[in-house]
């Protein structure tokens, strides 16, 4: 039986974007950043969870997701005050053990102002954050190391709240979408990659950084459309995905 015309073009499409796959991984790898390595090891078995029942896992990033924004200020800070912790962390990279002072120093400062924050980017000017601790290592160089924080630090509760539910409708949108199994489940993958970068990366601010998510938005849901149509279960009227 002949193989139609469409589905051999999306075939040799699949197989042309195998070595751009590669090249990514190799040049992720092959660089120095930590988080990148780590958030790109830990999407894979991510978007595997989401291609078997993509709808209950969703609907757990969700939660999860949320939840870690939400008390952020609670648990991130409370690491460096963990002597086994933050020896493990610290023996591991002398980087990740500064990381761990910033969430102990942010937190002190959250609790400071909770509610209403200390003003947007203020955490460049925080008082006491730029006492040096470690040779070279302040307090609070520019930012947190992690958007929760920094959203909590300058935004307070109202800016972290808005910011919780805007992750977690992502995620559930994505359990929801009329996509391909395997398209959603990579997708999901893209997701979990970003948010774990932004837990332990770069300032929330940076404007190549929210240029970058904003463009990894953009080309997700625009390649959805030469995805292909979806399967039968994900259109109007069916049961939805699991």
């Amino acid at each position: 039986m002949a193989v139609p015309a469409k589905r051999k073009n999306v075939s040799r499409r699949g197989w042309a974007t195998r070595p751009a796959a590669a090249a990514m991984v190799v040049t992720v790898y092959a660089l120095d950043g930590t988080t990148a390595k780590i958030a790109l090891g830990l999407s894979l078995p991510v978007a595997a969870l989401l291609y078997l029942r993509r709808g209950g896992v969703a609907r757990i990033a969700a939660a999860l997701a949320m939840l870690a924004i939400l008390t952020a200020p609670l648990t991130l800070p409370q690491l460096a005050r963990l002597p086994s912790v933050f020896a493990i962390v610290d023996a591991f990279k002398d980087s990740a053990g500064h990381r761990l002072l910033i969430w102990s120093f942010t937190g002190d400062r959250i609790a400071e102002r909770p509610l209403a924050g200390w003003g947007l980017d203020a955490a460049r000017a925080i008082p006491g954050g730029k006492i040096e601790i470690r040779p070279g290592q302040t307090w609070l160089p520019l930012h947190p190391h992690d958007a929760a924080l920094q959203l909590w630090l300058e935004l307070g509760a109202p800016g972290a709240v808005l910011v919780a539910l805007l992750v977690g409708l992502l995620w559930l949108r994505l359990g929801e979408a009329p996509w391909p199994r395997l398209y959603a489940a990579a997708a999901g993958g893209g997701l979990f990659a970003a948010t774990a970068v932004a837990s332990s990366g770069w300032g929330i601010w940076q404007e190549w950084w929210l240029g970058t998510l904003g463009l990894a938005l953009f080309a997700t849901l625009v390649m959805a459309r030469a995805a292909g149509p979806p399967p039968p279960s994900s259109l109007p009227g069916a049961t939805p995905p699991r």
